[in-house]
């Protein structure tokens, strides 16, 4: 009989420790989404201010390509679609293939 209740009140301490980390899971979560969401603003007003020059320097050091422009795409659509549309104009001027290689990856974007 003992056991039981020792079972019990020790149950009860980890569905706390549950309770407790899952709350704190949670409250992580939200903090990383914030988070997100501040980069992507951000990066969708960086996107906007590029020119035909700094992506043409971004593609030959290599900080541009179709893997990086991919993944800032998928985090950034659809809630960024101008910013992204006018980034894929000015990247078409500097590189067409990689351009229409993204339009391919994102039918969304075609105009």
């Amino acid at each position: 009989m003992e056991g039981c209740g020792k079972r019990s009140v020790d149950n009860s301490k980890d569905s706390e420790q549950q309770e407790t980390g899952r709350a704190d899971l949670n409250e992580e979560d939200f903090h990383l989404k914030i988070l997100k969401d501040i980069c992507c603003e951000l990066l969708s007003n960086m996107l906007q201010e590029l020119t035909k020059e700094n992506t043409l320097e971004g593609l030959h050091q290599g900080h541009l390509n179709e893997q990086t422009c991919s993944c800032a795409f998928q985090n950034l659509l659809p809630l960024y679609f101008t910013s992204v549309e006018s980034f894929l104009e000015v990247l078409r001027e500097a590189d067409q293939t990689l351009a229409d290689n993204l339009e391919k990856r994102f039918p969304s974007l075609k105009v």
